[in-house]
């Protein structure tokens, strides 16, 4: 081959890749279309009625009121674009929160580390449970809330306990830096983190071979095990995040502190557009989906509505969804 076609194959490669990656572009972008003009609208509605909303102090604090949820979200948006689901998060920030609170005077802040790594290996033991005893996830995870809830309950009295010992990292995660909270900047390099697990990485492309079709994925050689025992561990620790963000921000733990997150963690991937039966979405559609689920927490507070409607909001809104998203050809029969 000479010197000139070997310019025009490369010229070729090069406008194929370009051409793939503005398909790809595109596709995220129309994924993202909705979920962010129904966030928009959410805000407009809200903002309507208290005007207040938008405003600068107010966006600051429920940027900084949401990081925890946003962490939980963007760790069960990883089990669910496998196929799975994660019922455990909730009770793993509240463990995590416990944890640090009875281990911080003893450690000081080696107890972050040290609460982390245990809520991977729980994770990763989770995920183990559900491979080699093949235990659909649902029913692994649920019965890992059950054991932390109570043990949570178990170590610490089945009382809320302040965090008696002052934690330069606790503070930090708690405080701002040039008026920016820093919970929601750690939030960022986290999303960050995974954003790059899924773009560039094996792993990434592993994850949503098997929430496609984990028998295809198998045949191709994916170490489908290895893959889950790894998500479920970081969600695990992505939990545990959101834990700790929560501990800075009330300075206190209880062994139900996180226990209302699970339904909007939930509801903020599946509205985020990730579907439930896997292999579709990702960590925009996450974080978009997380605020979604924020402001109906706070937005039905901020209007003045009964608490209580926020269940039944997320509760309509998990089944209308799912009902959109589930790849039905998938499950087989619906039982």
């Amino acid at each position: 081959m000479s010197l000139t076609d070997l310019k025009f194959a490369e010229i070729g490669v090069a406008g194929e890749l370009r051409a793939v990656w503005r398909t790809e572009f595109g596709r995220k972008i129309r994924m993202l279309a909705v979920p962010i003009l129904a966030l928009i609208i959410l805000v407009s509605v809200v903002d309507a009625i208290q005007p207040l909303f938008i405003s600068l102090r107010a966006v600051t604090a429920f940027a900084s009121e949401s990081s925890p949820m946003l962490m939980l979200v963007m760790g069960e948006s990883l089990v669910i674009l496998l196929g799975g689901i994660d019922l455990s998060i909730a009770m793993m920030a509240s463990f995590a929160a416990v944890l640090m609170v009875i281990v911080g005077p003893s450690v000081g802040d080696f107890g972050i580390p040290l609460v982390l790594a245990v809520a991977g290996a729980i994770g990763a033991l989770q995920g183990f449970i559900h491979c080699r005893a093949q235990i659909p996830s649902f029913v692994t995870s649920f019965g890992t809330s059950g054991i932390l809830y109570g043990l949570t309950h178990y170590i610490s009295n089945a009382t809320a306990a302040p965090l008696s010992e002052p934690s330069a990292i606790i503070d930090f995660m708690g405080g701002r830096t040039f008026g920016t909270p820093n919970s929601i900047v750690i939030v960022g390099i986290c999303a960050a983190i995974l954003a790059i697990l899924f773009r560039v990485t094996r792993m990434g492309r592993h994850i949503y071979a098997i929430g496609a079709s984990e028998r295809a994925a198998k045949m191709a050689g994916v170490r489908t095990e290895r893959v889950k025992l790894i998500v479920f561990a970081i969600s695990s620790i992505c939990a545990a995040i959101g834990g700790l963000l929560l501990l800075s921000q009330t300075l206190y733990s209880s062994p139900a502190m996180a226990n209302n997150y699970i339904l909007p963690a939930i509801v903020g991937v599946v509205v985020g557009g990730t579907a439930i039966s896997g292999g579709v979405g990702g960590i925009a559609c996450a974080l978009v989906g997380g605020l979604i689920a924020a402001v109906v927490r706070v937005g039905t507070v901020v209007v003045g509505l009964n608490p209580a409607f926020q269940n039944i909001v997320f509760g309509v809104v998990v089944l209308a969804a799912v009902a959109l998203t589930i790849d039905r050809g998938k499950l087989g029969t619906i039982k």
